[in-house]
């Protein structure tokens, strides 16, 4: 499988510096430009892992977006930076980045730690996928039914006339924040605080793109939901 990797920058020498160096290693690499648009590439496709150039972007945008998708990598997300000091590092640790590289960089180092990083990942046990039916009669505890829809939430699974329905961790989060609150009106803001739990720039183009792809999956029509419902003005309830 070729290993795919996301780079956010707004230097074209970079990127291009980047994608050569990912070429020489038969990596593809896909360039985004702001924070907003690496969440939506994430939410909708699988990486290896993530380039991230600090030099043109705010820390504390930094910090939240690296918080907001570090469970959807299951990959090294690596920062690039021109300067680093301990106070700058021990943030960025803290926010779960694997490594700091110092602008300018070599292109043969950059690669050896990244498949050094991608070594470590591919070493860690990964979550066993449950794809036998339950039986719910046995096991009533943990287990949630909207309409047609049963949740499984010790198993992270979700069925739909008993079909398996594969869901990001933030979709099932946002869909389990949403099932708790059954019947209440939910401000995107209120959304962001309870799944998320940081205060995160674009909140409600964010919560929008997760609502919409939990249509998509779990709606018998995403245009006229039943029970995902917008309340307009306000936010989103599910009944």
């Amino acid at each position: 499988m070729v290993k795919k990797f996301l780079l956010m920058t707004q230097q074209p020498a970079l990127a291009e510096q980047v994608k050569l160096i990912a070429q020489k290693a038969q990596w593809q690499v896909e360039q985004v430009t702001t924070p907003t648009g690496l969440v939506v590439k994430l939410d909708g496709d699988q990486y290896h892992g993530v380039w991230w150039d600090l030099t043109n972007v705010n820390l504390d945008t930094t910090i939240a977006t690296v918080t907001l998708i570090r469970d959807q990598v299951m990959g090294p997300i690596m920062i690039m930076t021109r300067t680093l000091t301990d106070c700058l590092a021990q943030k960025l640790y803290q926010a779960r980045v694997d490594d700091v590289v110092l602008l300018p960089f070599y292109g043969a180092a950059l690669i050896a730690q990244t498949k050094q990083r991608l070594w470590v990942y591919s070493r860690l046990t990964q979550p066993k996928v449950v794809t036998r039916e339950h039986d719910y009669s046995l096991h009533v505890e943990g287990h949630q039914r909207v309409g047609e829809w049963q949740i499984d939430e010790k198993n992270y699974l979700v069925t739909k006339h008993g079909q398996q329905i594969q869901l990001t961790p933030k979709e099932f989060q946002l869909l389990m924040y949403l099932v708790n609150n059954r019947g209440q009106v939910l401000s995107r803001d209120q959304l962001v605080n309870g799944v998320w739990g940081y205060d995160l720039l674009e909140t409600s183009r964010i919560v929008d793109i997760h609502i919409s792809h939990l249509r998509d999956k779990l709606e018998d029509d995403s245009q006229h939901p039943v029970h995902l419902l917008t309340v307009r003005g306000f936010g989103y309830k599910l009944v």
